[in-house]
């Protein structure tokens, strides 16, 4: 059983210069064991020669295994100012533009220094409140430039 559990701690480390010595150390104590043991599975006071050979063994980290996908700030701030393009796109097309374009280059600055799923959000979502705002502030100019045509803007400042 303690061999079972060094074995299946030994693989999820991935370090099998200790595996090998331990998986050696305990082979060792468990034959040891065996050999001192009466048939009750009692010691008769006898000392086993057990050795620890991991005291002068260094500790390896396991590998890091993310692979490159970490997410570094740029990309979040791409994705919270893409979010707000979206969202303020509406107001006059002005403050989507410029969210969306600061998220824009967060994005693409971030997407450079490591590729992750919320860098490719913000990119997307930069760039989809970039149209909106633009979408916005041309309806928003044609739409003043229409009602200024037709004298309504005029009727307006009039009754002011």
């Amino acid at each position: 059983m303690i061999y079972f559990i060094l074995e299946l701690f030994s693989f999820l480390l991935y370090n099998k210069s200790i595996c090998y010595i331990n998986r050696h150390i305990f082979y060792k104590k468990e034959k040891e064991m065996d050999n001192n043991n009466n048939q009750y599975g009692q010691n008769n006071g006898q000392y086993s020669n057990y050795q620890d050979y991991t005291a002068n063994a260094s500790y390896q980290a396991p590998p890091d295994d993310r692979g490159g996908k970490r997410t570094n700030g740029l990309q979040i701030a791409g994705l919270v100012c893409g979010i707000l393009a979206i969202c303020t796109s509406c107001c006059y097309g002005i403050p989507g533009i410029i969210f969306g374009i600061i998220g824009l280059i967060c994005a693409i600055i971030g997407n450079n220094r490591s590729k992750s799923g919320v860098g490719t959000a913000g990119l997307v979502c930069s760039i989809i409140g970039i149209v909106l705002g633009v979408a916005a502030l041309i309806y928003y100019i044609w739409a003043i430039a229409y009602l200024n045509e037709i004298g309504y803007l005029d009727m307006i400042l009039q009754g002011m």
